[in-house]
């Protein structure tokens, strides 16, 4: 029994150590949830930068150029809300331990306006209308729509999944 005594207090104590499986499935942890911003932030700075490559083509008409700035104010918008993401994570990774239950309320707050701010960014009409777009059938436009649509719509989906961390 007393060489058992110290494998047993080993196994106890590696048992409590060791992350629960439910606590590990919950969803991402705060560094993937950061990796995840960063991503999105830099893959966003890429598109903005060659739309103004495609602003600087002298043969762009008014209608291409009203679409293309829209998408850049949209996507500076997106910007600095992805970056607001991001240090709300941040500061709430480094001091879970100091923030009450209303803190972690106003948080969950702030984050779930900055989806619902992502959503409206994706479903406001921009300038020029459905048809327009569709009637131009202009590969920059659909494309670098589609892009910004698709990042934002993921980045949607990772919100709700990451919100698991502050519960």
């Amino acid at each position: 029994m007393k060489k058992l005594s110290p494998l047993l207090a080993v196994l106890v104590l590696f048992a409590f150590c060791s992350p629960f499986p439910a606590q590990a499935q919950n969803g991402p942890s705060i560094k993937e949830s950061i990796n995840t911003f960063m991503t999105y932030f830099n893959e966003t700075v890429v598109q903005s930068l060659r739309i103004q490559e495609i602003l600087k083509d002298e043969n762009l008409s008014d209608a291409d150029s009203l679409f293309f700035f829209d998408l850049v104010s949209r996507l500076e918008k997106t910007l600095g809300l992805v970056l607001n993401l991001r240090d709300l994570y941040f500061l709430y990774g480094k001091t879970t331990y100091c923030f009450t239950k209303d803190e972690r309320k106003y948080i969950l707050d702030r984050i779930e306006n900055i989806n619902g701010t992502f959503k409206q960014l994706v479903e406001n009409k921009y300038i020029l209308t459905r048809q327009e777009l569709e009637g131009l059938k202009n590969d920059r436009r659909t494309e670098n729509l589609g892009l910004f649509n698709d990042r934002v719509n993921r980045l949607r989906a990772f919100l709700e999944i990451s919100q698991e961390i502050f519960r």
